[in-house]
């Protein structure tokens, strides 16, 4: 039991995001052109079933990153969870939109 809760543990978001922060993929010239690559190749090959979802995960993180930083208090109003919430219904909807709703 002990071990499934120190492997649940770095789930934590806490802790993801602590790993996100130390890979530093953002000064990472690789990464940058392999991203711009991916969104290119799906752009021009039409899958925006995978650029969709990709994006709206990406969207999703780094919303939970600014929430994170800024702190939430939940005995007071607190402007990160209007932004957590807002930011992910808009995601959400984009989602939606690319995924059923768009004609092509």
């Amino acid at each position: 039991m002990e071990e499934s809760i120190d492997w649940i543990h770095v789930l934590k978001t806490e802790e993801i995001i602590n790993y996100v922060y130390d890979l530093d993929l953002l000064h990472n010239v690789w990464f940058i052109l392999g991203a711009v690559l991916f969104v290119a190749i799906s752009l021009y090959m039409k899958w925006t079933l995978l650029l969709s979802t990709t994006l709206s995960l990406t969207a999703l993180i780094t919303i939970a990153t600014m929430v994170s930083d800024r702190g939430t208090n939940l005995e007071k109003s607190s402007d990160g969870i209007f932004m957590f919430i807002g930011g992910g219904a808009a995601v959400m909807f984009f989602l939606i939109y690319m995924i059923f709703m768009r004609g092509d």
